[in-house]
């Protein structure tokens, strides 16, 4: 009974299992640990960021310089050849993904470009106070590293290493105190996740979730003690023997900070059946090990669960992606420290790669599964590698015979490709598959029946001296002008609804003044013309606010600004990034929608070009050949490429312009321009703009689909109902 009330692992198991029952019992309402969640991930960071500066000036400022020489002579070529053994892992593991399903769609549209690194930015750190306030981890390593170096060359150093010894052990004190909260933090994040997360979700999750274990485990009870085993005299067996505790403590915390110096006391153990008497030995561990702690190796692993985002967002990640993203891996793993230090990481690469920031909620869901095997890793990884640089700076390396050398290796490295030609082979791994809707297949409730669209409407007249609004309601009907070629604004979805921002927007204002509406036709050449003969009451169809249309035209405050950005195909996308290039070269074709606001400012920014004018946005796809580049705003190209993926965003540096919305109602109709007013600034304040930016805009139709709460125990077992 006293084991079950002090043994981590056993809290950590019931955590687990707490969380699992409470989240497949309550279902939706274990939201309301979210919060909580979210404060425990909080307190996670809290000795991130100091212990990862203290630690790296206080393990290199106490090494002496020939010292710290030796270790980087002797070290690198470990630490490539464990990063290429890692690497290997990786793109291994990523061969086994299933690929994914025809059905396969963006589910986030907001971050389709990828972003460019600044890696001047990310690694001097010219302001290290930034750098700390705003977690620019590889700056605050590279200042750390620059300190810790100085301070070996400094030889009144024995009060400063105190301070710096007593900082360290205090932050690992801390740290211990605060992985004694995990059980308590585990049950949080699982009851959350297991009660909100969709089954489906959780079954492509599985692939990744068992693929990366067995990556993990391949690892750390095959690869690695074999490794030892073939350049030590350490058998593979007593390695993991000796280690097993060691990678229970870390599997159960998730913190290998906790580990370390469990791990110092087992290498010097090891060192002292080799030369009991040598003391010197004896205090370079622990700087080495302190170095080799800040090196990103297991949390390196991230990166498939990257590769895996890239599959399940059906956005596949290029060489030039893939060298950015290990480039970012590397340097925000630098000093990683437990589950704070990874999401901070995750985080930066999903920015970087232009992956949907969402994306760390799937990751959140995952821990429970694969955070203790990272640890595991990172424990064998960081003993493993510091037991090799400490034996050779003192050249007691067991350097096999080329013949024994190439025996051990074929037997480490032949079952391991046995083992992913079984699982390529008899993969019974679900595809990787994201079940989030796109916009043009969403059910929702604010859809119009195609049947209110009236092609052949006749003007509706006006009494004299009678304001728009006066008649809309005297008539009880809106009639709304729309063009259905507007994505995301309003279009025709496949299921044979007119659907989009402005069709949300049009159906909340008939509702608020309790109107009939009826939608019609909206040809932009004749805005104008159209309102003032009263063949609609406004227009709502992505309109640009233009000079050219304000003298003409009142307009309502603008709801949206969009860049200006070119939409062309991947082979060219290069040659799109700035604007000057398309002034280079006058024969580029230049597509865009006729009647359009970009037809007049094209014909302006671009004089020399020829213009390919489109009757509709399709056109350019299928004509594509008749012009190089389309120009458009981002918003409403970023809807579009998701029905035509081979299309791709090029936004130039700097930018063309802004495109500006806003709806248009006739010249002197100053009382239904002071209620549209006050009418969208109510609509921003009760959060439905921002409900309908998130579906229609950004593409986050999960909120929208999820009208039916999840299947729960309570609900569907039990029927019981929140009244």
């Amino acid at each position: 009974m006293k084991l079950f009330q002090h043994s981590l692992t056993w809290q950590m198991f019931l955590a687990t299992i707490l969380g699992i029952l409470f989240g497949l019992f309550f279902g939706e309402w274990c939201s309301i640990f979210a919060p909580w969640g979210s404060a425990y991930i909080m307190v996670l960071k809290i000795t991130t960021i100091p212990y990862l500066a203290f630690a790296i000036i206080h393990g290199i400022g106490q090494l002496h310089s020939s010292q710290a020489l030796q270790i980087l002579k002797k070290g690198l070529l470990f630490i490539a050849l464990f990063w290429a053994i890692n690497i290997t892992m990786i793109y291994l593991t990523v061969f086994l993904f299933p690929q994914a399903g025809r059905n396969a769609s963006l589910a986030a549209y907001a971050s389709i470009q990828p972003a460019n690194i600044n890696f001047a930015e990310l690694l001097i750190p010219d302001n290290i106070f930034y750098a700390l306030a705003n977690n620019v981890v590889p700056s605050i390593v590279i200042f750390s590293l620059l300190v810790g170096i100085s301070l070996m060359h400094i030889k009144e150093k024995g009060s400063l290493m105190q301070m710096l010894d007593a900082l360290v052990g205090s932050l690992t004190k801390i740290t211990g105190w605060i992985s004694s909260i995990t059980p308590i933090g585990t049950f949080l994040i699982i009851a959350n996740q297991v009660g909100t997360i969709q089954f489906t979700t959780i079954k492509q999750v599985s692939t990744y979730i068992l693929l990366y274990i067995v990556c993990t485990c391949v690892l750390v009870f095959w690869i690695f003690p074999r490794l030892v085993s073939m350049l030590t005299r350490i058998s593979a067996g007593r390695w993991i023997r000796d280690l097993f505790p060691i990678l229970v403590l870390g599997y159960t915390t998730n913190v290998v900070i906790v580990c370390i110096p469990f791990i110092i006391e087992l290498i010097k153990r090891e060192i002292q059946r080799i030369l009991p008497t040598d003391d010197k030995i004896q205090s370079q561990i622990q700087g080495t090990v302190s170095v080799v702690f800040n090196l990103p190796l297991g949390s390196l692993f991230i990166t498939i669960f990257i590769f895996f985002l890239s599959i399940f967002y059906s956005m596949p990640l290029g060489v030039t992606s893939q060298i950015q993203l290990f480039i970012s891996a590397f340097l925000t793993s630098l000093g990683s420290v437990g589950l704070g230090a990874w999401i901070n990481s995750l985080t930066f690469i999903l920015e970087t790669l232009g992956l949907p920031v969402e994306a760390v909620n799937i990751y959140l869901s995952t821990l429970p599964f694969v955070s203790g095997f990272q640890s595991m890793v990172s424990v064998m990884e960081i003993s493993s590698l510091a037991l090799f640089i400490t034996l050779a700076c003192h050249k007691l390396m067991e350097v096999p015979r080329a013949l024994r050398f190439i025996r051990k290796g074929a037997l480490t490295i032949g079952p391991v490709i046995v083992l992913v030609f079984v699982l390529k082979t008899f993969n019974p791994l679900p595809r990787i598959e994201n079940t989030n809707k796109s916009i043009y297949v969403v059910r929702t409730s604010n859809a119009i029946p195609y049947d209110r669209y009236t092609i052949t409407a006749q003007p509706s007249p006006i009494l004299p001296n009678e304001d728009v609004l006066d008649k809309i309601l005297r008539t009880k009907t809106l009639r709304v002008g729309c063009n259905l070629n507007t994505v995301p604004f309003t279009f025709r979805n496949n299921l044979g609804q007119i659907v989009g921002f402005d069709a949300a927007f049009a159906q909340e204002l008939a509702a608020n003044l309790d109107c009939r509406l009826e939608l019609v036709p909206l040809n932009f050449h004749r805005i104008a013309e159209e309102l003032n003969e009263g063949a609609y009451d406004i227009g709502m169809s992505g309109l640009s606010i233009t000079e050219e249309r304000l003298t003409k035209l009142y307009f309502s405050p603008p709801y949206l600004e969009s860049p200006v950005i070119f939409v062309t195909t991947e082979n060219f996308r290069k040659k799109f990034l700035e604007k000057e290039a398309i002034w280079k070269h006058p024969e580029w074709r230049i597509a865009v929608l006729k009647g359009s606001a970009f037809e007049c400012r094209s014909r302006t920014w671009f004089p020399n070009n020829p213009l390919v004018l489109l009757d509709n946005y399709d056109d350019f796809a299928t004509k594509s050949q008749e012009a190089d580049v389309l120009i458009w705003a981002k918003e409403e190209a970023i809807s579009w490429i998701v029905r035509f993926p081979h299309f791709v965003i090029a936004t130039p540096d700097p930018a063309i312009g802004t495109d500006i919305f806003a709806y248009a109602i006739k010249f002197g109709s100053e009382k239904f321009l002071t209620y549209l007013r006050q009418w969208l600034n109510l609509k921003e304040i009760n959060g439905f703009k921002t409900e309908q930016y998130n579906l229609w805009i950004l593409g986050r139709t999960k909120a929208a689909e999820e009208e039916v709460p999840r299947w729960s125990i309570l609900r569907n077992v039990l029927h019981w109902e929140n009244k």
